[in-house]
């Protein structure tokens, strides 16, 4: 799921809330937001750092090690 559609369907709960819970989704949202816009930052001063084969050979290794990806 892309961020913003994440956003999209909590604004919707949040059309449908009121008082505290309302707040609450709104500031949801807005951390959601900001923290997209942190991790495009960093994303984009990591690609500008790396050639793209190199990039893709470090996520794939990193991802190996983490067991986020299966080693073929």
């Amino acid at each position: 799921m892309k961020i913003r559609e994440l956003v999209r369907r909590l604004e919707d709960i949040e059309a449908n809330c009121s008082g505290s819970t309302r707040d609450s989704i709104g500031i949801l949202i807005e951390d959601i937001i900001e923290f997209d816009m942190n991790m495009s930052k960093i994303f984009g001063k990591l690609t500008k750092e790396f050639e793209d084969e190199d990039f893709m050979s470090m996520l794939f290794d990193e991802g190996i090690k983490n067991g986020q990806i299966g080693e073929a």
